[in-house]
């Protein structure tokens, strides 16, 4: 082996773990956050490796994505639905204790809020309406990563959150992380709007999608600078929330 193979084996990470450039200029080209975010959902990253990335990556966005060009005003994330709909009571199931987002997939707690939706038949649909449920963005942003490959037949079926979406909001200096979803209406490096669709709700994921689960959007919010989680009622109960 070369003495330089380790050198090597670095820059090609982090050619894969950092963003290109002007992630947030119009028009906003596909960012590479994504393909950390699949390393460390999948475990293929070490702590040190990760840790290193979520720094640097912390530094860049805030860098390309300049809090002034994004909004701070707070949609509810699920189209016809308000803070009465999340689980619990005010907001309990927030239960961070043991996660870590560099786990990934493997990750401990419940740092995130579940919303439900009407769907006794479980088909995934609105029983009022008929139709499918539209997951919004919660504010301003962009796209970091987004997930659209989940299906309960395949090998996909292990990943927890089945098809799902993460968005940066430079304003609220947070991500968020909306999973279980049917359909995904955007990727990576779309820039959003508070209150527009970012796809539909679903069952997909390996717990969400069996029949003792409710149909149910998993709300997350972390912290831009550390990946830390944030509870999200707070801020669910400031959303303004949209007509069905």
């Amino acid at each position: 082996m070369s003495a330089y193979t380790p050198f090597i084996s670095f820059f090609l990470l982090l050619s894969l773990v950092l963003p290109s450039p002007a992630l947030c200029q119009e028009p906003a080209p596909r960012c590479d956050w994504h393909s950390f975010e699949r390393m460390v959902r999948d475990g293929t990253l070490s702590d040190q490796e990760g840790e290193k990335a979520v720094a640097e990556w912390a530094r860049r966005l805030e860098r390309e994505c300049p809090q002034g060009q994004f909004g701070s005003v707070l949609f509810f994330p699920l189209k016809g639905y308000s803070v009465k709909d999340v689980g619990g009571k005010n907001g309990d199931g927030y239960k961070p204790a043991g996660y870590r987002f560099l786990d990934g997939n493997r990750h401990l707690g419940h740092p995130a809020q579940d919303i439900f939706i009407r769907d006794r038949d479980q088909d995934g649909m609105e029983d009022l309406t008929g139709s499918p449920v539209d997951v919004l963005a919660q504010a301003d942003g962009v796209v970091l990563a987004a997930f659209t490959e989940w299906d309960k037949k395949e090998p996909f079926s292990e990943i927890r959150g089945g098809n799902y979406v993460w968005i940066y909001h430079p304003a609220l200096k947070l991500l968020s992380y909306s999973a279980h979803l049917q359909k995904v209406f955007v990727v990576p490096g779309d820039k959003v709007r508070g209150g527009q669709p970012i796809g539909t709700l679903g069952r997909s994921g390996t717990k969400a999608s069996l029949p003792r689960s409710p149909t149910h959007l998993h709300f997350m919010l972390l912290l831009s600078a550390t990946m830390e989680p944030v509870n999200a009622f707070p801020l669910l109960k400031s959303s303004i929330p949209s007509a069905r």
